[in-house]
């Protein structure tokens, strides 16, 4: 059993009363937007990837495994955003294949 301070489950209560008191209903409504926030995401980060991919010529894998590594330096500030934008799509496609 779940135990929530009492702000908590009266905002929970409220919410739930949206959906006519239905936590299924709710909690489907709640992962059917999340699903929808991550896709549109993982959209949004694919077009940054394929900007890096084509302005440096390589493919993000690779590219990834070679910053991961050091053998691209430190010194280039799109390689710290580059990595970055990976490893949330990373994370963002796990999270997507746990919901779907």
């Amino acid at each position: 059993m779940i135990t929530l301070q009492h702000q908590t489950e009266q905002r929970l209560m409220s919410y739930v009363s949206n959906f006519g008191g239905n936590y299924d209903k709710m909690i489907t409504n709640i992962l059917s937007y999340r699903i929808s926030q991550l896709q549109k995401s993982v959209k949004s980060i694919k077009i940054d990837l394929r900007y890096f991919e084509q302005k440096y010529e390589m493919q993000t894998p690779i590219f990834y495994e070679k910053f991961e590594t050091g053998k691209l330096g430190d010194e280039n500030n799109d390689y710290y955003q580059w990595s970055g934008e990976y490893e949330t799509f990373l994370d963002y496609q796990k999270e997507l294949k746990y919901l779907l």
